[in-house]
């Protein structure tokens, strides 16, 4: 038979038992006022945030902040799962937070999809808490849309500052070769008579090395090495130029058609960037066709705005050339014709166009006191129109080869390290008549003038040469004779330009490659001045 329990015993069996009650009250009130503070911070907290059942993936709960960010309601949210406004699957959500919990971290990065169908990039901070008595995971979300989007046009800028940096090491020894193909064909015209069939093969060798040097200026221009030098230019001549260019690097199937007018039109600008508008929005329209069999319309025409109609372009009234490009291809989506000018973007796939060459056009217009206007719709092509103010100047003469050139009989050092450009550069001043001595060495030609400083007239001095730049031998020949005339030549330079030889005391700079006519005008200017 079981003992009963002593009157002690059972007083402090209920004693414990109130300790217990006590205790558990007290817990559940701590638990009432935990759950109290989470949700005043949860409701008050300016950041967005949800509450997510782990198993389901449904959202439990989001406070004021997360509501007016994704753009549901309290009651729509609360019926959705995080799979609905994570642009990855459920399958997907889950193996990144399995792969974070192995990793021991709780940041993730996603792309959540608001109300209004946009999608953003997300940064979510996840853990877990107690809240009823269920296990629950909590997300604070912040916006790192415009961070990502910096970050893509930082990693583009350092692409671009890439590109700079080896147009210009390109541009320095393309520039040297093309120095000598252009001088000595320049040379063997003057050997050849006019009636010979190979001066016209001549004559093209000659033209075609002048255009890969307007090729190597755009490169530098578009990589933002060398700024536009705007002359009085006839834009006709420079459209029909950059079209006859144009026809060997787009698909036959696509047929160019061109109504240029003939009456002259006179603008201010820098030709090589003209040339670089009309070849990309010719390529642009190309790409928009697709290689299907359509059709590049291209344009050039006179016309006069009148007040209204120039102010609802942003322009002056008065006379402007402009210049159409029209294309038969798939058009462009009205919904982004505001944003097809920004920098970068794109509707292209991966590898199929860096989203510059219409935010290139844009800048090279606005420039040159421009503008450019858009119409397009899906289906039926796109029309670019581009206005550029009519000046009235006569253009700047053409280059001719049969102008008699300048000649002299003054002493001359030419210094260039290339064996060939130093043979080309040699002949070219003698058949000017002047007496020349050259060198590939800078310390040679430093030599030679100090043994007999005073019978020299000029020095002509490559930029780049090896054991001593041509900067520097500028300045010691200038320190054994201040008055000596000195010209400097480069391929291309970052660190000089023209405005910076004069300050090293050089009394020109020229920048390869040069013609004849440049090269003997250049030369007899600076003796003259001298």
């Amino acid at each position: 038979m079981d003992r009963k329990p002593t009157y002690e015993e059972l007083e402090q069996r209920v004693k414990k038992l109130e300790r217990e009650t006590i205790k558990s009250r007290q817990i559940k009130l701590a638990l009432k006022e935990s759950e109290e503070r989470y949700k005043s911070l949860f409701k008050n907290n300016h950041s967005v945030m949800l509450l997510i059942n782990p198993e389901s993936g449904d959202i439990v709960d989001a406070n004021p902040a997360a509501i007016s960010y994704y753009g549901w309601s309290h009651e729509e949210l609360t019926t959705k799962k995080i799979t609905n406004i994570n642009t990855l699957t459920k399958k997907q959500v889950f193996q990144e937070m399995e792969r974070a919990k192995k990793e021991q971290r709780r940041r993730f990065y996603f792309q959540h999809r608001l109300a209004n169908g946009n999608i953003r990039d997300v940064e979510v901070y996840s853990g877990p808490i107690q809240l009823h008595g269920k296990e629950l995971l909590y997300s604070i979300i912040h916006d790192i849309t415009e961070q990502k989007e910096l970050e893509a046009q930082l990693r583009q800028a350092y692409k671009m500052e890439s590109i700079g940096t080896l147009a210009g090491g390109i541009a320095h020894d393309f520039n040297n070769i093309l120095g000598i193909i252009l001088g000595n064909t320049e040379l063997a015209m003057d050997d050849v008579p006019e009636w010979n069939p190979a001066r016209l093969n001549l004559e093209e060798v000659r033209t075609a090395s002048l255009r890969a040097k307007d090729v190597v200026r755009q490169l530098l221009s578009f990589a933002r090495k060398t700024g536009p030098e705007r002359k009085p230019i006839n834009i006709n001549s420079v459209i029909t130029g950059a079209l006859k260019l144009l026809r060997s690097s787009i698909s036959t199937s696509i047929e160019i058609r061109s109504n240029i007018t003939k009456e002259s039109q006179v603008i201010l600008a820098d030709p090589t960037q003209i040339n670089q508008v009309i070849i990309n929005l010719c390529t642009n329209a190309a790409q928009a066709v697709e290689d299907e069999d359509g059709v590049i319309e291209v344009i050039l025409e006179k016309v006069a705005l009148e007040e209204s109609t120039a102010q609802s372009y942003g322009l002056s009234p008065g006379l402007y050339a402009r210049l159409t490009v029209n294309d038969t291809g798939h058009g462009i989506d009205p919904e982004i014709q505001d944003r097809i000018f920004d920098p970068y973007f794109t509707t292209r796939e991966v590898g199929k166009g860096s989203g510059m060459a219409l935010a290139v056009v844009h800048g090279i217009v606005m420039n040159h006191d421009g503008t450019i206007l858009v119409d397009s719709s899906i289906g039926k092509g796109a029309t670019f129109k581009v206005f550029f103010p009519i000046v009235e100047t006569e253009p700047l003469p053409e280059i001719t080869t049969d102008e008699d050139l300048p000649t002299g009989k003054e002493r001359i050092i030419f210094i260039d390290d290339e064996e060939s450009i130093l043979r080309m550069g040699r002949q070219r001043l003698e058949r000017l008549g002047y007496m020349v001595e050259s060198t590939t060495s800078p310390i040679e030609a430093l030599a030679l003038f100090r043994s007999q400083p005073d019978q020299f007239d000029l020095v002509i001095t490559d930029l780049t040469m090896p054991k001593m730049t041509g900067d520097k031998l500028v300045k010691e020949i200038l320190n054994i004779r201040p008055d000596i005339p000195v010209i400097l030549c480069t391929g291309f330079s970052e660190k000089l330009d023209e405005e910076k030889a004069r300050e090293i005391g050089a009394a020109d700079y020229l920048e390869k490659p040069l013609d004849k006519r440049d090269f003997a005008f250049k030369v007899r200017k600076v003796l003259d001045a001298e």
